[in-house]
């Protein structure tokens, strides 16, 4: 309401509008300026000496989002994630024929982007999109028909409790996984995860871990006693033998990879294995240094099976050399094994620039 009464007002000749980047302030119903500015600006053809500076709008956004450390709103107009996302299949083939059509203004005039969606509502052309956003070279025919075969996957596996919606990255890998040449940058060969806890008292767990009671302090319970790490996750990797001297002459000195077993701990089984899966990465991939896991979520599919129930996992990754963020997801009744393949999915789309330097194929080693 206010930035519709804010336009309003400028179109009626007021001079000056009151507002602040994203709404925020210390009360509640201030016009968002970056919503009444790139209206003004494409929709009313108001004379604004920012206009020219208006791709800069959607960056200005979540700088100062970043900078009070507040999640963006994604259903923002003009500078949300989702501002101009497609999903369903004949929306995206009506976009690819006049883009217009279904966005008010070019994404690209206030910084921001096109992102096509990928879910149970998706037709061929959402993947045939995809598949020339990853920048996977094939024929028109052959793009076709993987775009066929991968919606038919994401058909099947959102029908028992996928979703890639937000989870962009996965979809990103499943293309480059039904493609001719891509070989993962890793392997893992396997992996174990322990839990042990010598408290099994919740109440006194939780006193525990408060934060500000300091180590050792009396209560009605008995002492607080500082807990350390409660999960022990041991994990082993297959990676490209990055030492110099694999070749001489034609001839091989040493296995093309190396085999790297790590063994770390958490505060939880799935802490405990993201930080050994870095450990064992690092050497061979000292990239992944820059990444951070910032969410984590679990969802319960099927309450009625109790403790047997199917669980979704989703893990935020965040790039801090690139400043970018992507999502991966997975699904299984194991919920370690989900939370696993989620994490393998988040550090391999770390590394698919790099990929080309580190290619684990069956076929170079057979």
């Amino acid at each position: 309401m206010a930035v519709a009464n804010s336009v309003t007002a400028a179109r009626a000749g007021a001079g000056m509008i009151q507002g602040t980047i994203n709404g925020i302030g210390e009360r509640t119903g201030n016009a968002d300026l970056c919503s009444i500015v790139p209206t003004l600006a494409l929709h009313v053809n108001s004379t604004l000496q920012c206009r020219d500076n208006l791709k800069e709008i959607t960056s200005l956004s979540r700088f100062v989002d970043e900078t009070l450390n507040r999640a963006p709103n994604g259903a923002a107009p003009f500078v949300g994630k989702s501002a101009f996302a497609h999903k369903g299949g004949l929306h995206v083939a009506a976009m690819e024929r006049s883009p217009l059509s279904y966005q008010h203004v070019d994404p690209l005039d206030v910084g921001n982007e096109k992102r096509i969606l990928i879910s149970e509502l998706s037709g061929r052309q959402n993947i045939m999109d995809k598949i020339r956003e990853v920048g996977v070279s094939m024929g028109e025919g052959i793009a076709s028909e993987r775009a066929t075969a991968i919606l038919n996957r994401v058909k099947k596996l959102e029908s028992v409790g996928y979703t890639f919606e937000g989870a962009e990255a996965s979809v990103h890998l499943m293309i480059l996984h039904a493609t001719r040449g891509y070989c993962p940058p890793f392997r893992i060969l396997d992996y174990s995860a322990q839990v042990f806890d010598s408290n099994i008292d919740s109440a006194s767990r939780i006193l525990a871990k408060e934060e500000n009671a300091p180590p050792g302090i009396a209560t009605s319970m008995g002492p607080i006693i500082a807990k350390g790490p409660t999960s022990r996750a041991t994990i082993q990797v297959r990676t490209l033998n990055t030492q110099d001297e694999v070749f001489e002459m034609g001839k091989e000195l040493a296995l093309p990879y190396t085999d790297t077993l790590e063994v770390s701990d958490g505060s939880g089984p799935v802490d405990a294995l993201a930080s050994a899966l870095k450990k064992a990465l690092l050497p061979a991939h000292p990239y992944l240094e820059s990444l951070e896991l910032v969410d984590y979520k679990v969802r319960i599919l099927d309450p009625e099976s109790a403790t047997g129930a199917a669980t979704r996992v989703m893990i935020e990754f965040f790039d801090k050399k690139k400043d970018e963020t992507w999502t991966t997801v997975s699904v299984d009744r194991n919920v370690i094994s989900a939370s696993l393949n989620a994490l393998v999915d988040g550090f391999e789309f770390a590394l698919i620039e790099h990929a080309c330097e580190c290619m684990l194929c069956d076929e170079f080693f057979d």
